[in-house]
């Protein structure tokens, strides 16, 4: 599954658009990750450990991007995760779209999806003025029903994380009494890839909704801050929980399959290292659900 021979196997035609795509994106992944080693986790320690995500008001983001480093910060999160998720995204096109029209319409589209999100949020980052946002008289400064919209739209996504979870359970113990292997025979290294990929998909879908909310700091301290106040929402709390725990596991993952690809005792040791990913995943995970689930509800 590592090596770029058999990815290019997954790829299929994924790369057939740009002659060398297979091995651009595979080298652009590994790099692309390892940045986000370091921003995307700081980025979740400080937003879902040292704060929760309710308390990223107006005042908060203002603060932060009052320094240039942090808006550089950001600015490079954003075109990482943005562009590894969307190219992450490719391989999931060719194993479930298999007509190459509708393959070519969908690779499109995530193109153009990458290219307006990358504007917009390098817009939102660059652009913002605390005084001339916090006076902001403009035509949607008052408009909470544009907030609200983006909060409602969390509720889609986590709806559809918990349906999913809840039918994949209940797949998983029907096939095990009727003495069926649920999901597929596969290996533990075709497992682990399952994973990486459903929590790629799910944090690239969160992360065009986050986009979206960042936007709205645009719109006056109002606006913002009210759309902050959906990740309180009880419903809302396991659905952040899932995110930090599908961030924490895919980053170690993706370490463990960078190991796999560059140290020889990797492809021995694959077993041992996802052992040791879920182990810590889930460790490190506990103590965000902790503080989060603490300090929305008691």
């Amino acid at each position: 599954m590592a090596a770029i021979g058999l990815e290019r196997i997954r790829g299929g035609g994924a790369g057939a658009l740009i002659p060398g795509a297979d091995r651009l994106s595979w080298y652009f992944l590994r790099v692309s990750g390892v940045l986000l080693i370091g921003f995307a986790l700081g980025h979740l320690f400080i937003t879902h450990y040292i704060n929760v995500p309710s308390e990223t008001t107006f005042a908060w983001v203002a603060n932060r991007w009052a320094n240039p480093i942090w808006r550089a910060f950001d600015w490079v999160l954003l075109l990482s995760s943005l562009w590894h998720g969307l190219v992450g995204m490719r391989y999931s096109i060719t194993d479930w779209v298999p007509k190459p029209n509708w393959r070519v319409a969908a690779f499109s589209l995530v193109f153009i999806v990458g290219i307006l999100w990358t504007a917009l949020g390098t817009i939102t980052i660059f652009t913002f003025n605390e005084g001339e946002v916090a006076s902001n008289n403009g035509p949607l400064s008052d408009e909470i029903w544009v907030s609200d919209l983006i909060g409602w739209s969390l509720f889609g996504v986590a709806t559809a994380i918990y349906v999913g979870l809840v039918g994949l359970v209940v797949f998983v113990v029907r096939s095990l009494r009727q003495g069926r292997v649920p999901i597929y025979n596969g290996d533990v290294g075709q497992y682990a890839w399952a994973l990486h990929r459903a929590t790629g998909i799910g944090t690239v879908f969160f992360l065009l909704v986050h986009v979206l909310s960042i936007m709205l700091i645009g719109f006056g301290p109002e606006v913002y801050d009210h759309s902050v106040e959906f990740y309180a929402l009880p419903y809302l709390l396991p659905m952040e929980v899932a995110l930090v725990g599908a961030v924490v596991y895919h980053s170690l993952n993706g370490l463990r399959i960078m190991a796999i690809d560059f140290w020889t005792p990797g492809v021995r040791r694959q077993r041992q290292m996802l052992v040791g990913a879920v182990i810590a995943t889930v460790l490190l995970t506990a103590p965000a659900a902790i503080i989060i689930v603490n300090h929305e509800l008691f």
